[in-house]
C-alpha cells in the first residue's frame, strides 16, 4: 500500500523531564497507528543554546543531563512496545561533546542520523553520514534544521533512494517562515519527493510544520501554533512525476564536480 499515513506533532517541551516524556509518550499512544510520526528537533532533552544560557547550563548538565541515556531507552521500549513509527530530536554524548540527534524507532528499527551542518550558534558534534532507512512509511533520509539550507543533503539523500526526506527542526521566530517555506518546496521539487517538515512552536519558535509534494505543492501547513495533524501522502505521485519531468536519467554528473571543489571559494 503505497497511502501513508504522517503525523506532524507540533508541540514544545516541558522542562520537566519526566513531565516531557508523559506527554511525548501520550501522543503517540494515541497515534501510533499512523505509519510514522514526527516530532520537532531536540524535543526530547532540550536545545542547550536556548533552553538556558550556554555557560550555566554547561555548568550543570553532568546534574540535568544524568539520566539522559535512561530518558531515550525508556521512550525507545515505549515506541517498539506500542508498535509505533517515530521520528524524535533527542541529545546523545555527554556535556560538552553532544550530537544533535534524530532518532528513528519502530519494533525493528533503532537509527540515529546526527546533524551534520552545525549552526554557528550551536555547539555539538557534527555527524559523519547521510543515509537512508527503509521504514513501514516508504524509504526515509533525515536531516536536521539547518542541514536544510545545503542543497548538497536533499540530494544525495535522493540519490540513496529516500521517497522522504523529514527535516525536524527548531527554527526561531526571527528567521522568517517564507525563507523556509522556498527552501523546502525547492528541495521537494528538485529532487522529486516528499519534504515533511516538523518544527517546535511557542514564544521563540515559529511553528509552520507541513509536508510538501514531489512538484513542490504544500499539501500541508499546520500553522504556528500547538498541534498535531495527520497527513496522507500518496508514494506513486512520485514516479507519476518523475515520468512527467525525467530529471534523474538526464543528470550529467561529470559537469557538478565543482560542488566539491573547495578551490576559488571565498565566502
Amino acid at each position: 500500500m503505497l497511502k501513508k499515513r504522517i503525523t506532524l506533532a507540533q508541540i514544545g517541551r516541558y522542562r520537566d523531564p519526566s513531565r516531557n516524556i508523559k506527554h511525548i509518550k501520550k501522543i503517540i499512544r494515541e497515534y501510533k497507528n499512523s505509519d510514522l510520526i514526527v516530532f520537532p528537533e531536540l524535543i526530547l532533552h532540550g536545545h542547550p543554546s536556548l533552553e538556558r544560557p550556554e555557560g550555566l547550563l554547561y555548568r550543570e548538565m553532568k546534574l540535568f543531563y544524568k539520566n539522559m541515556a535512561k530518558q531515550s531507552d525508556d521512550l525507545y521500549h515505549f515506541i517498539k512496545e506500542t508498535g509505533a513509527k517515530v521520528i524524535f530530536g533527542e541529545l546523545r554524548g555527554k556535556p560538552g561533546a553532544f550530537y544533535n540527534t534524530a532518532t528513528y524507532v519502530d519494533r525493528k528499527t533503532i537509527f540515529h542520523y546526527d546533524k551534520t551542518h552545525i549552526h554557528w550558534t550551536e555547539n555539538f558534534i557534527p555527524g559523519k553520514r547521510l543515509d537512508v532507512i527503509d521504514t513501514p512509511a516508504g524509504k526515509i533520509g533525515m536531516c536536521i534544521c539547518f542541514d536544510g539550507a545545503f542543497s548538497e543533503v536533499w540530494r544525495v539523500l535522493a540519490l540513496k533512494g529516500a521517497e522522504i526526506v523529514v527535516n525536524i527542526s527548531a527554527t526561531p521566530r526571527d528567521f522568517r517562515q517564507e525563507y523556509i517555506q522556498r527552501r523546502l518546496q525547492g528541495a521537494a521539487v528538485f529532487n522529486q519527493l516528499f519534504v515533511v517538515y516538523v518544527n517546535r512552536p511557542d514564544k521563540i519558535f515559529s511553528g509552520h510544520s507541513m509536508v510538501i509534494d514531489p512538484r513542490g505543492e504544500i499539501i500541508a501547513d499546520i500553522g504556528s501554533k500547538t498541534k498535531i495533524q495527520t497527513v496522507t501522502i500518496d508514494l506513486k505521485e512520485i514516479m507519476k512525476w518523475r515520468k512527467i519531468e525525467s530529471i534523474y536519467p538526464n543528470r550529467r554528473p561529470q559537469l557538478y564536480r565543482d560542488v566539491v571543489n573547495r578551490k576559488g571559494q571565498s565566502l
